[in-house]
């Protein structure tokens, strides 16, 4: 080590690094609120307090996958229960239809979550 070498950002880096390593892609979630679309992660943190809410939620458009129907997708409902999964690059900086630089401090985010569907 170099004397007076700066170790502040690395040990950020590092703890940043291991606090995202345990996240999963997919949970569990109540649609809590439709505009904007807004869900509550089923599980409880550590010392069972319930996560914070996940505002602006997107979702998939399954209709557009079958050709030549008028199908709408389901809007979905306060209390629905719903999978959820979170792009992994962070969406932050992005622009509908633009490709953009993703963020490497906002990988695995919430706020990047998508609806993927309703569980029944």
């Amino acid at each position: 080590m170099k004397s007076g070498e700066n170790l502040l950002v690395p040990l950020i880096d590092q703890r940043v690094a291991l606090g995202i390593s345990g996240l999963k892609g997919l949970y569990r979630a109540e649609v809590v609120a439709t505009s904007p679309l807004t869900v509550q992660p089923r599980a409880l943190t550590a010392d069972g307090k319930k996560q914070t809410a996940v505002r602006k939620v997107a979702q998939l458009d399954l209709g557009a996958l079958i050709e030549g129907t008028s199908v709408k997708v389901r809007g979905y409902k306060v209390g629905d229960e719903v999978l959820v999964g979170v792009i992994t690059e962070g969406t932050a900086n992005f622009k509908k239809g633009k490709d953009y630089h993703a963020d490497p401090y906002r990988t695995n985010s919430v706020d990047s979550s998508i609806i993927l569907g309703v569980i029944k």
